[in-house]
């Protein structure tokens, strides 16, 4: 099969092209091709790359035809952010299988969890709303066949993963790791789950491989668990050899000690309070998650740490 992948070389596509690869797929990468991948592979040295700034292709009418021309039997979208950037890929294609990657933000708040791609969605906020309106949009066209991938918090090795405050402060890992301490909102009861960045490409690769199954399915991406903020800094704080001191402040008291950005970030995750199945990518595709919340996060937070301290 001959597969188009479309930024390919950010958090998915380190794990997903090289893995297409090896599975004996014609691969073919666009990208601006101002980065590199965050984990070097052979594999890489088999792979078609077409370099284009998406954006300025799309404001030329362009983008679509530039991945037709490439006369791809599969189309992997890791970033397509409006429904018009959909839109004018979809019409340039003819009968093609379209993976989108979607995002568990298009659901807005859990209600009832384990949360399944069946529950109703009530998104809130730029990301959110528009990755539901392209959900929408590519189920209702039939121009080609599309299949729509859900990944949860994308952790892995070369990035900082959401933090057991719920945002990206470094300070947050850098106290747990001095001393075991940690400053949590409210009870610290609130979710956050997280998902390996190479179990979301094995996800998008299985929809590939079954595209019968596939098509016209949306599937959620994320660990078996989710981790509570408690849970999270206790995990951090075990591992780095420390008791746990965690203090609990009601949020007013929470939002004045953070930094502005940091607590907007907070408040996105811990509003929204994600918890979601994966049964059903098991039913459909026979996939299961590959790595435990535990392993991912730490993973995650010990490249950080050890590329901080190099």
């Amino acid at each position: 099969m001959r597969v188009v992948v479309i930024g390919g070389t950010g958090h998915i596509g380190t794990y997903l092209v090289p893995s297409l690869v090896k599975a004996g797929h014609e691969t073919v990468v666009i990208s601006r091709g101002s980065r590199r991948p965050y984990r070097d592979d052979p594999a890489w040295r088999e792979v078609e790359t077409v370099t284009c700034d998406r954006d300025a292709a799309e404001q030329d009418g362009e983008f679509g035809a530039t991945v037709a021309k490439l006369k791809p039997d599969a189309v992997v979208d890791l970033t397509c952010f409006t429904t018009a950037q959909a839109e004018q890929l979809v019409d340039a294609l003819d009968g093609q299988h379209l993976v989108h990657t979607g995002s568990i933000w298009s659901y807005g708040p859990s209600t009832v969890v384990p949360t399944t791609e069946d529950a109703p969605k009530r998104p809130y906020g730029y990301y959110g709303v528009n990755k539901l309106a392209i959900e929408r949009y590519l189920m209702s066209q039939d121009r080609v066949r599309a299949s729509v991938v859900h990944p949860g918090h994308i952790s892995g090795p070369g990035w900082m993963p959401i933090g057991p405050a719920g945002n990206l402060d470094p300070a947050v890992i850098e106290s747990l790791r001095r001393d075991g301490s940690c400053t949590l909102p409210d009870r610290g009861g609130e979710t956050v789950h997280h998902v390996h960045a190479e179990d979301v490409a094995a996800l998008h690769q299985a929809c590939l491989e079954q595209p019968d199954a596939a098509a016209g399915e949306s599937f959620n991406s994320v660990c078996t668990q989710a981790l509570t903020l408690r849970g999270y800094a206790e995990l951090v704080a075990h591992h780095f050899g420390h008791e746990p001191k965690l203090e609990f402040v009601p949020w007013a008291e929470f939002q004045a000690r953070t930094d502005a950005e940091q607590v907007e970030i907070t408040l996105d995750h811990i509003g929204r309070a994600p918890m979601f199945s994966m049964e059903k990518a098991r039913a459909v595709l026979g996939f299961e998650p590959r790595h435990g919340v535990t392993d991912t996060v730490l993973e995650a937070i010990d490249a950080w740490v050890a590329a901080q301290d190099n």
